[in-house]
């Protein structure tokens, strides 16, 4: 009997082309709070100033989460609009993406609404929307109460990916198809054998949580969650490309992986609110100056905005 032998590190393989750019997307705000880092983006003005930081420092797509006043979620088109003109005022050809994940209670209607609205303009269509392809849960915990633990639900079934990847089509939105564990790649092929995928689909690999029972129920921002991942897709999408971030101090260790092993990579406030050595970062940009760091240290070249475009497969607008 032949001894069991673990699999090698991702290195390579599918979601990388040889001597390919790297596409280094900054994720600016998502739901993260003013207490964590002050510098987060909240209206569409700084969401606009942060996004041409990002763009200048080297990344070539921005994804970006409109906030109410207060911070909180929200799908107000007006808002979104205003801040997806106002970013491609600012840095002209940057790549913009939005997300599509919605509060517990929220119908997926909100989210079909939102993206009609915004396609009926070209200077406010998105040139991404991030689609989890599966529910999410995370626990918080509870203070006063015998049972320490309240589970949140972010949902998101199979006929809601279905709807929002059909109007990705009709609008011409290039999805970015989120997976969090082995469950979501198993949905990712059921997509793909239903034809519902575009073809040669842009991936996001998410480790989005920062340990073992951190809260969220996916898998953990680690190296080797990383490398199962990726050997996973490898099996089921040997020619999908896709863009790698994670949770926390372990977002480094992800993201180092994924430019070594010739993917693409995402940082930003979203993932991670310090540098590496621990210190604050003052600005999304920081966060990207570090990737560009790492590229150039294995010697690989940056995106350029034609390049970034071919890899996650988006037209011109």
């Amino acid at each position: 009997m032949t001894a069991w032998q673990p699999e090698p590190p991702a290195t390579g393989g599918a979601g990388a082309i040889a001597n390919e750019a790297l596409l280094i997307e900054a994720a600016i705000n998502g739901g993260r709070d003013r207490s964590e880092v002050a510098a987060v983006p909240y209206a569409p003005a700084e969401i606009a100033v942060e996004a041409k930081r990002c763009a200048e420092a080297g990344a070539t797509v921005v994804h970006l989460h409109a906030r109410s006043q207060t911070g909180g979620w929200t799908a107000a088109a007006p808002l979104y609009a205003e801040a997806l003109a106002l970013c491609r005022e600012a840095a002209p050809g940057l790549l913009l993406s939005i997300s599509s994940i919605r509060p517990d209670g929220v119908p997926v209607e909100a989210v079909l609404d939102l993206l009609a609205t915004l396609a009926a303009d070209p200077a406010t269509t998105p040139d991404l929307v991030s689609v989890n392809l599966g529910h999410i849960a995370v626990w918080e915990p509870l203070v006063g109460s015998t049972v320490r633990r309240r589970t949140v639900h972010y949902p998101n079934g199979y006929e809601d990916v279905a709807q929002i990847l059909e109007i990705c089509g009709r609008c011409s939105i290039r999805p970015e198809l989120g997976v969090m564990d082995l469950g979501f790649v198993s949905n990712a092929v059921a997509l793909r054998d239903d034809g519902l995928l575009p073809e040669s689909p842009w991936f996001l690999i998410e480790l989005d949580a920062a340990g073992w029972g951190a809260g969220p129920q996916v898998a953990p921002a680690t190296a080797g969650n990383y490398d199962a991942l990726v050997a996973a897709m490898g099996r089921t999408f040997p020619d999908a490309r896709w863009a790698a971030h994670g949770q926390g101090g372990g977002a480094y260790a992800v993201a180092r992986r994924a430019i070594e092993a010739g993917h693409h990579v995402r940082v930003g406030f979203e993932d991670m609110v310090a540098l590496p050595d621990g210190a604050p970062a003052e600005s999304n940009a920081d966060l990207v100056a570090w990737a560009v760091r790492v590229a150039g240290a294995t010697g690989r070249s940056i995106a350029s905005l034609p390049e970034a475009r071919h890899i996650v497969g988006s037209a011109p607008r």
